[in-house]
C-alpha cells in the first residue's frame, strides 16, 4: 500500500513520526508533502530523520515555505523542493492519504 501523509497544521509531531513508523513497519510505502504551516516540521530534526528510512519520499511547497520565511538553504537535503505538482502526484499514487 501507498500511504499519503499531506501535512498543512503544525503540532502534532509524535502523530506524524508515529504514522511514519507505523506505516514503515507494515510494508506500506510512506510519501509525504509538506505546505502551508506544515512546512514547519522540515525545520524539526526528529520528523527530517524519518527521510533517512526506506521507503519513505518527502517534499514541500516551496510558495508555503517562502510566506513563511523558510528558505531554500533552510530545507534539508533528502527533501524535495517543489510544487502542488508533487502533492496531486502523491494524491494519485496513494491508496489512503492522511490529512494532518
Amino acid at each position: 500500500m501507498n500511504l499519503g501523509l499531506l501535512l498543512i497544521t503544525n503540532g502534532y509531531k509524535e502523530d506524524v513520526i508515529g504514522l511514519v513508523k507505523a506505516g514503515l513497519k507494515n510494508g506500506h510505502t510512506v510519501n509525504v508533502f509538506m505546505m502551508d504551516d506544515g512546512v514547519h516540521y522540515c525545520q524539526d530534526e526528529d520528523v527530517v530523520a524519518l527521510n533517512k528510512l526506506d521507503n519513505i519520499s518527502m517534499s514541500l511547497c516551496d510558495r508555503s515555505c517562502h510566506l513563511r520565511g523558510i528558505t531554500a538553504e533552510m530545507i534539508p537535503q533528502g527533501i524535495e523542493e517543489g510544487s502542488q505538482l508533487q502533492n496531486a502526484m502523491m494524491h494519485n499514487g496513494a491508496d489512503r492519504i492522511i490529512n494532518i
